[in-house]
């Protein structure tokens, strides 16, 4: 269908536009800015600007950062460090690696009021002795001398270990706190806190805390299963103080179960499945131990999932993996509990609903090409079935018709997604959709332009456009930009609203960088509902700006990288 005669000649996908460059799929997108590429990083847990599948993502190069040095050199060190603080805090990032190489970054540059800034944000990023200590190894790393252990770095990591003076409650440290993270993280990263202790010049009030470590050292020589579950009621001792001849006993994990932090206890499902608690042929107090779960995962949806330091990946991971059943080395099987299941179900999908403003017509247009195929942040969930998460969100809160396409307007890739549907039936459909394309051609091509001509040649009108893709077009004979253009003169739609949710991590984007009406959306996090919206609105255009206030958040126990047992 024409849709609009050219007022000049169309360039094809296989040409650039002006300020387009290439990308790795063969045809050409826009660059990012750099503090663009800052978010990416920082949200999505990689160390380049291009996405490696299947890679772990634990080791960073300065090289391939460059753009944190380059704002910083044009005096935008107060927007590097502002956007650290605020991804960190706000638990935005999938894993932390990245703030705190990105901070120590800042902590070596040589200019003074960004290393400066960058030491008073300490303790907002490192909230645990694993973030410290691998801040403090990423700053070795860094170092151009032979150690970096500056009066600046000296007074940043005494003034971490002396903010555990404060009793105040609503600081949520304290001396036994302190003492809680010191024998509970002994070392980390080949740190000790003997190692960062002396290098500085006080740390907390020993007496205070000797109470506590009474009890680790008694726990470490237990040899009674009664006195250790005891230790753990009373001191609220964590699994890494408990000797690991305690660690296949029920009894014990009865205690720690009532006691662990919920991130914690999300790692540890399986094996508190697998020893049989939940069973009733082996443990007379199954339904107990299950209800105590189901409450903790209730009482999560209602009050702790507002907490933006669980990540809704994170809920999204204990699922996928407690679902299989068994460990990544197989070592430690378990069959699954259907009412576990159901509950991270919907403590996952409750966390991801989007709230759009009423009145607006959606068009929500998911791209299943080849990188929509791969593992994002380094973990077993695939961009698609984030994608369908946030599909999931939309299509139960508002009027949304939602098209899964990849490199033509065939019916074939118009989907019947709508509420009702649940995250597996999405993800099945979108599936279908995939193999459908490859059984075609047996190589997916993507042309991003498909959205906007599907909508043009159906005379829909839409004021607002969610893309999910990796934003990687190759085919196709008008650019995606050109035919959104065309789509709005064709259907005379004043205002409008494009997003572009990029699931993977690359360098580009199909978004004009001058369209103000564009918004492009890092990945898939907890604050993309409320940007969304906002944007929408036009309250806020920036992703990068957060109007949520770091100290209303509750500052969780546990915040290590989930690592499932």
């Amino acid at each position: 269908m024409e849709v609009d005669p050219p007022s000049k000649e169309i360039v094809p996908q296989s040409q650039p536009l002006e300020g387009q460059i290439p990308n790795t799929s063969g045809g050409y997108s826009y660059p990012i800015s750099d503090l663009e590429s800052l978010l990416r990083f920082l949200c999505l847990g990689v160390n380049d600007r291009v996405y490696r599948a299947n890679t772990q993502h634990t080791e960073f190069c300065r090289a391939n950062v460059k753009f944190i040095d380059r704002l910083i050199q044009d005096g935008r060190g107060s927007e590097v460090i502002k956007c650290i603080r605020d991804v960190s805090t706000q638990g935005r990032a999938y894993k932390h690696d990245t703030t705190l190489y990105a901070l120590a970054i800042c902590a070596r540059s040589n200019d003074l009021e960004t290393k400066q800034s960058a030491y008073e944000i300490l303790n907002d990023v490192c909230r645990i002795p694993t973030h410290l200590f691998q801040f403090v190894n990423y700053c070795e790393e860094l170092s151009e001398i032979a150690s970096g252990w500056g009066r600046a770095h000296r007074m940043g990591i005494s003034n971490w270990y002396n903010s555990f003076k404060s009793e105040d409650p609503q600081n949520h440290k304290s001396a036994k706190k302190l003492a809680y993270l010191v024998t509970k993280y002994k070392r980390r990263h080949g740190w000790t806190h003997h190692d960062a202790s002396i290098t500085v010049n006080n740390t907390p009030n020993q007496a205070s805390i000797s109470e506590f470590l009474d009890a680790a050292r008694r726990a470490k020589r237990c040899n009674d299963v009664a006195e250790i579950r005891s230790l753990i009621a009373n001191y609220h001792l964590s699994r890494e103080h408990i000797p690991t001849r305690f660690l296949n006993n029920i009894l014990v994990w009865e205690v720690l179960l009532r006691t662990m932090p919920f991130t914690a206890m999300l790692r540890n499902l399986g094996k508190i499945t697998s020893l049989g608690m939940m069973d009733p042929n082996i443990n007379t107090s199954s339904g107990l131990w299950i209800t105590i779960i189901l409450q903790r995962l209730d009482q999560l949806n209602s009050d702790e999932l507002k907490c933006p330091k669980i990540h809704p990946l994170t809920i999204l991971i204990a699922l996928r993996h407690y679902e299989k059943g068994h460990g990544q080395t197989r070592r430690l099987v378990w069959t699954p509990n259907t009412q576990i299941v159901n509950a991270l179900k919907e403590a996952f999908e409750k966390q991801t609903k989007i709230c759009p403003s009423a009145g607006h017509s959606y068009l929500m247009a998911v791209s299943v090409g080849e990188s929509m195929q791969k593992n994002i942040c380094g973990s077993s969930i695939k961009a698609c079935e984030a994608a369908a998460a946030m599909v999931l969100s939309t299509v139960n809160t508002e009027e949304v018709e939602v098209i899964i396409f990849a490199d033509s307007i065939e019916d074939a890739c118009i989907s019947s997604i709508a509420r009702g549907d649940n995250l597996d039936s999405i993800s099945d459909k979108m599936e279908q959709v995939k193999q459908q394309c490859q059984q075609s051609s047996g190589r997916i091509s993507e042309d991003l332009a498909v959205p906007f001509k599907w909508a043009a040649s159906r005379k829909k009108r839409f004021d607002v456009i969610i893309v999910l893709t990796d934003s990687l077009t190759s085919c196709g004979h008008m650019h995606p930009a050109e035919m959104l253009k065309r789509y709005m003169r064709y259907v005379a739609i004043d205002e409008y609203h494009l997003i572009v949710v990029g699931m993977t991590d690359n360098e580009y984007t199909i978004a004009s960088p001058i369209d103000m009406n564009a918004l492009d959306v890092v990945g898939f996090d907890l604050h993309t509902p409320s940007v969304i919206k906002n944007f929408v609105n036009n309250f806020q255009s920036d992703p990068s700006v957060q109007t949520d206030n770091p100290d209303e958040y509750v500052d969780l126990e546990e915040m290590e990288n989930v690592t499932l047992y």
